[in-house]
């Protein structure tokens, strides 16, 4: 159920069978503090728009584009999810996200196109924003479906090989 809440925007043309993170933090927010520090008037009518925005007093505000601010200091920040059970908004930090995706349905073959790095790169802004792909594969399952395949971990930037 908390991958549900976690890639909400993502549900819409998905279907994940893994999403395996490594969480250490979660920083969770009201609506209302949201709406405070990302709009410039008071805002006593708030609404969840969607997975990815909520609507203060009629400004739309990405909270993904707040926990970047909020999280600035935290190199593992890696996403934003609404949790709608408690009407907060949650930023989370981890050091390794394990993300698979099936292709199911003709709209999502863009993800599975063979191009298996520049697919799990387009997903990183979503699922691990702040850490880095280490590895990405496409593999057909046991049933001939392409399924895509994306590892991010944070990697040293002095890296030896």
């Amino acid at each position: 159920m908390l991958a549900a809440f976690l890639l909400i925007p993502l549900l819409s043309i998905a279907h994940i069978i893994q999403d395996d993170v490594s969480v250490t933090d979660r920083a969770a927010f009201s609506l209302a503090s949201v709406c405070k520090k990302m709009v410039s008037h008071e805002s006593p009518l708030i609404d969840i728009a969607s997975g990815t925005e909520i609507e203060c007093m009629g400004k739309k505000v990405e909270i993904a584009e707040f926990c970047d601010k909020e999280m600035a200091a935290d190199p593992y920040y890696i996403r934003a999810y609404i949790d709608k059970e408690n009407k907060q908004v949650v930023c989370q930090s981890g050091k390794k996200v394990l993300f698979k995706y099936l292709c199911v349905k003709m709209s999502e073959k863009h993800y599975c196109n063979g191009k298996a790095r520049q697919n799990c790169l387009s997903l990183k802004a979503k699922i691990a924003k702040r850490l880095d792909l280490v590895h990405s594969s496409q593999v057909k399952n046991e049933k001939g479906i392409p399924q895509l395949n994306c590892f991010f971990e944070p990697v040293p930037l002095n890296e030896s090989l």
